[in-house]
């Protein structure tokens, strides 16, 4: 990178970082705000309320991190143009192009780091930050509907209804049918435990189903024939929004293999995809309003496009991910949609300034 590389870099990072302080602020307490009403609750108290607000921070950051990069990137354009600096660099030669080439490349450093704090750092907090909030309010995770979740594993189906706060799956019904769909064998277990490489059944009764007769058996233990991993599992109870990509792309294709609909993680997994084009595209979209007027920046006209410019994106976004899920629109679409609208507009905008 050449100077006025890193001279950029440095003056929209620190906007940057100003703004995502505040808006991470106004998050946290907004949610904190929320959490209190919960106290008293269980064994949930004030100091468990900071606690899991602490641990859901690197989750804020990456939720609102496209927008930080539209405000800091309006906010560190905008004060170049008010210092005469934007224009001097004009003088010199330096092209609009040119400084497109260096907005991408301080995009692309931003979105980095974002992707790192939104794939590693937030989703193992926020998981974390849950199950302790679980407990503490002395809640179980209820799973995807009133009748858990169902598991199909060529004639076996596994019902499984909640996953308890200290990870543990309860109130189990396990189906076996034969080859000409005829059912031969019910199993029920109060709990199960994941010894390393399988998961044991806890307190079964086993009902085998036979041509002239019926057999009851109990049993302290018995294997659950289905090849699930604890991870996996675990994450049968948890907000798509809590989880990496990789994550969400091991559940969603472990939803495909058992034929169930997973069009919710699937928009969370695509929404995920596009963060880093979606930022550099944000922050190329912050030039086109203070390079037309560099001689008269006006540092509150920028804060008030960008402004209006956020708001617009998070209801596009937001409207589009809800349609999505509502009316089966391919999640694909529904996650590039405000992308494609923020490219046509900046592409618009660029057009004028030639």
């Amino acid at each position: 990178m050449q100077r006025i590389d890193w001279y950029i870099l440095r003056v929209i990072s620190t906007w940057f970082f100003i703004i995502l302080i505040i808006l991470v602020s106004f998050r946290a307490i907004g949610f904190l705000v929320r959490e209190t009403g919960d106290i008293g609750l269980g064994d949930y108290q004030l100091i468990h309320v900071l606690f899991v607000t602490l641990m859901r921070v690197p989750g804020f950051i990456y939720e609102i991190f496209p927008a930080a990069v539209l405000f800091g990137g309006l906010m560190g354009l905008g004060g170049l143009a008010r210092n005469q600096e934007l224009m001097a660099m004009r003088a010199a030669g330096v092209s609009i192009g040119r400084l497109v080439k260096s907005l991408v490349k301080v995009g692309l450093i931003l979105a980095v780091g974002g992707v790192l704090v939104g794939e590693t750092v937030a989703p193992a907090l926020e998981q974390e930050s849950e199950v302790k909030r679980a407990e503490w309010l002395n809640e179980q995770t209820i799973l995807h509907s009133k009748n858990g979740v169902w598991i199909r594993d060529a004639k076996t189906y596994v019902n499984i209804r909640r996953i308890n706060p200290d990870r543990k799956i309860s109130d189990i019904a396990v189906y076996t049918f034969a080859d000409d769909g005829v059912l031969k064998m019910m199993q029920s277990a109060t709990g199960a435990k994941y010894d390393g490489k399988q998961w044991i059944l806890q307190n079964v009764s086993e009902l085998e189903l036979g041509e002239k007769r019926n057999t009851l058996e109990q049993f302290s233990h018995r294997k659950l024939g289905l090849d699930l991993k604890m991870g996996l599992l675990l994450n049968l109870g948890i907000d798509p929004a809590f989880l990496s990509m990789t994550e969400l792309y091991n559940y969603i294709s472990f939803l495909h293999d058992n034929e169930q609909r997973s069009p919710e993680y699937e928009v969370v997994f695509w929404s995920k995809m596009v963060v880093p084009v979606l930022s550099v595209l944000l922050l190329l979209l912050s030039l086109p309003f203070v390079i037309k007027d560099v001689r008269n920046a006006d540092m509150g006209k920028h804060l008030m496009a960008g402004s209006i410019t956020g708001v617009l994106f998070f209801l596009v976004s937001k409207t589009s991910g809800f349609a999505g899920v509502v009316y089966d629109v391919s999640p694909l679409l529904v996650a590039w949609i405000p992308v494609l609208l923020i490219a046509g507009a900046t592409a618009w905008l660029y057009r004028r300034l030639v």
